[in-house]
């Protein structure tokens, strides 16, 4: 899918088709979502641009994530998305400025980008070239993960609630655990990826106005607000999960006590009747009238000892 915004004196035009495409009115934006390759190449002729591969905008090297020339300005970047299948995965997307046009190339549906159709329709005279569109999907984005951030920081919190001694502590509680450390890595990765692209934006030469490189240097601090926060809920996850096993190691210790002191209360009825279970025959107690309830009476007795004992050394 093509989308091309074009402004003119009284509003912001998007065209989806290229044949409708106007020389006369200025070109803000060219976005590819999902492209077939008739409309890329399309594109490419249409404004003599040349989009890299998706191997190419995936490459993790400075070189093949922002790349400057006297033409052109080439700039990639992951944006985290929700999936159905795996939580979150990331989609690779290219930025390409050219004489103050944007173009961008996407393969997913990404909210950063229909909130910023809704701003240029909305506010068509803070929006005149394809710089500021830039600038502004970056911003976008990272306040996004800045409420991707917070809703982790909060599931942390509850799970932090659950976990006491009289929490239910089973496998699902601690994958739960580990899930959102793999996402907060995930969300890690992906700031530390832009603030590498941003970074390199604000070294560039001639590309952005001074207000615009402003712009850059306040995203540049947001990301190391962003970067510091999930450290933080990094480091709760660990210490959740270090409190998660010591709890069940407690649990555990507490079920081999029970188990000890029953064995342990058990041992001396166990044991007196061992010794009346011998096979001697001058065992006077054999040929007592109440030799058994005698026995009976000793093993309450020698148990309900040794339980009282526990107790006293506040063994129980």
């Amino acid at each position: 899918m093509i989308r091309i915004f074009q402004q003119d004196e009284t509003a912001v035009r998007k065209i989806k088709d290229i044949e409708s495409f106007s020389q006369t009115d200025r070109t803000l934006w060219v976005d590819l979502q999902n492209p077939s390759r008739e409309e890329l190449e399309s594109v490419e002729e249409k404004f003599d641009v040349s989009f890299q591969s998706q191997q190419e905008q995936a490459e993790i090297e400075s070189s093949s994530r922002y790349i400057e020339e006297d033409e052109y300005l080439i700039a990639n970047t992951n944006f985290l998305i929700p999936s159905k299948e795996s939580g979150y995965i990331n989609v690779p997307v290219s930025f390409i400025l050219k004489d103050d046009m944007l173009f961008t190339y996407r393969n997913a549906d990404l909210k950063s980008f229909a909130d910023m159709v809704k701003k240029i329709k909305s506010r068509r005279a803070v929006f005149k070239d394809g710089g500021q569109i830039m600038i502004s999907l970056f911003e976008s984005r990272i306040d996004y993960d800045a409420d991707l951030i917070e809703a982790v920081a909060q599931e942390v919190r509850f799970i932090n609630k659950q976990l006491d001694l009289d929490a239910k502590l089973d496998r699902e509680m601690l994958l739960q655990i580990n899930d959102y450390q793999d996402l907060t890595m995930s969300i890690r990765e992906n700031v530390v990826d832009k603030q590498r692209v941003i970074s390199a934006m604000i070294r560039s030469d001639g590309w952005f106005t001074e207000d615009e490189q402003h712009k850059l240097r306040t995203l540049i601090k947001d990301i190391n607000s962003l970067i510091e926060h999930t450290n933080f809920i990094f480091e709760r996850l660990e210490f959740l999960q270090n409190t998660f096993l010591g709890l069940i190691d407690l649990e555990q210790n507490r079920v081999v006590k029970i188990f000890t002191v029953v064995s342990l209360v058990l041992l001396p009825p166990t044991l007196i009747a061992s010794v009346y279970g011998m096979n001697f025959p001058n065992m006077p107690e054999t040929t007592w009238k109440y030799g058994y309830p005698f026995a009976i009476l000793l093993m309450v007795i020698s148990s309900l000892g040794t339980w009282w004992y526990f107790k006293r050394k506040q063994w129980l």
